[in-house]
């Protein structure tokens, strides 16, 4: 069986964008009635423990580590966009779950 999809936020400290991301994607799932999927937190320190996880999304609220072999997304609009604009991320980013995903 494979792990569970999991949408992992990511930011400096882990206290505050990263929450900010971590909240509205959680009500975004559950809004979908999407249980399959967890939504994570945590510091750019503490990434390295999720490296080589296989059905994960990053959003990066901090530059994106280039060098972290996982799909990415830039989540800065979750917290200075539109309602319509954190409406298409959270789309764009379950989409891009969806597609990688191993079943």
């Amino acid at each position: 069986m494979s792990e569970r999809k999991m949408l992992l936020c990511v930011c400096g400290a882990g206290i505050n964008t990263s929450i900010n991301a971590e909240r509205y994607l959680q009500e975004y799932v559950e809004s979908i009635g999407r249980a399959d999927i967890e939504v994570k937190h945590c510091m750019v320190g503490d990434i390295l423990n999720y490296k080589g996880r296989k059905n994960m999304v990053v959003v990066w609220m901090t530059a994106p580590d280039p060098t972290f072999e996982s799909p990415a997304e830039r989540g800065l609009p979750f917290m200075i966009g539109t309602k319509k604009a954190k409406l298409e991320l959270a789309e764009k980013i379950v989409k891009q779950l969806d597609e990688i995903s191993e079943e």
